[in-house]
């Protein structure tokens, strides 16, 4: 019969968004944390490029999702940072090699090889007058 293929794809599937979500609560859990070294406010209008960053927004406990960049505080981006956004937002990239692209991206918060990293540099946080607590002094680099 074909119920053991049926299962087996039902058991992958399962397994595959539980993995998924996962990785965005996680992702959450961490980004929520640099948060409150940057932001005095409990909740922080976020606006996500894509589907997984607005699950990552979803899954947090301090960011809220807007649909409009230009009323964001905190941004995640991983391809392209929107032309109309406040001068003061703070934006993060998913991945690693957008940091070269934009330099108003602050920080990376990417995964790699099953692990998250999270990345700051140095000189983009001081041009943001934006600090964080010693605790991610270890995630801090002077340069890529």
């Amino acid at each position: 019969m074909s119920f053991k293929p049926i299962f087996l794809w039902i058991l992958a599937l399962t397994y595959s968004l539980n993995a998924q979500t996962s990785e965005s609560a996680i992702a959450a859990q961490i980004i929520d944390k640099t948060l409150n070294s940057f932001f005095a406010e409990e909740k922080i209008y976020t606006w996500g490029e894509k589907a997984e960053h607005i699950q990552i927004i979803q899954q947090s406990k301090r960011m809220v999702f807007t649909r409009d960049p230009s009323q964001a505080h905190f941004i995640l981006v991983s391809k392209t940072v929107p032309n109309d956004i406040a001068s003061n937002s703070v934006i993060l990239t998913t991945e690693y090699n957008m940091l070269n692209k934009d330099n108003r991206v602050v920080g990376a918060f990417f995964w790699q090889k099953g692990r998250p990293n999270l990345l700051f540099l140095r000189n983009r946080l001081e041009k943001a007058n934006l600090k964080l607590s010693r605790e991610f002094d270890k995630f801090i680099e002077d340069d890529l």
